[in-house]
């Protein structure tokens, strides 16, 4: 049972921007014919405020980067950071030319890791995929910076071709349980 899950991919921290684009351009088109059927009817009515809410329904697709960025650094903020702290002490980012910057002013990243974060009852899991970046091989050799990091020991460690994945668990807070039928 699944109880936090959280997604931090450094390339495209906001998600997909393609597909933020591709729900937004439906959804315009969308309200446009809402519009176009409606228009009619609210201009004779003489009710002009009316002809705006169709265009309220492209506040969806804008809700999903913002809901996200609110995850990640508000809701989140702990793991959020913890994250981030391993991916720059141990350059999981590989930017591109300094002179390339993002819409906010930062460096464009042009291979970035993903890291799955997940809660269970059985540990915490923490997956991390490469994608390309120059030191694919320290996500291989990440179990002394979790350790620190998240104050839990790894138990295990499951490598395979296109990630890593690690089960960290609080040994300190097991407890083992001996019965009469143990003897």
């Amino acid at each position: 049972m699944k109880i936090k899950k959280l997604v931090l991919d450094t390339k495209n921290p906001l998600g997909n921007p393609n597909g933020v684009k591709m729900a937004l351009g439906v959804t315009l088109l969308s309200s446009i014919g809402l519009e176009y059927k409606v228009a009619p009817q609210f201009i004779n009515a003489g009710n002009y405020t009316a002809l705006a809410y169709p265009f309220l329904i492209n506040i969806i697709p804008l809700g999903y980067p913002c809901w996200k960025w609110i995850n990640l650094h508000i809701v989140n903020y702990k793991i959020y950071k913890q994250l981030m702290n391993i991916v720059h002490s141990e350059q999981l980012i590989d930017y591109g030319d300094k002179k390339e910057t993002t819409t906010f002013g930062e460096r464009k990243v042009e291979y970035g890791v993903k890291i799955v974060y997940e809660e269970t009852a059985e540990g915490t899991y923490i997956t991390v995929y490469p994608n390309g970046i120059k030191h694919s091989d320290a996500t291989q050799t990440l179990n002394n910076r979790l350790e620190e990091t998240f104050n839990m020991n790894v138990l295990s460690v499951d490598h395979q071709l296109a990630y890593t994945k690690y089960l960290l668990r609080n040994v300190n807070r097991q407890r083992m349980e001996v019965s009469n039928d143990n003897f």
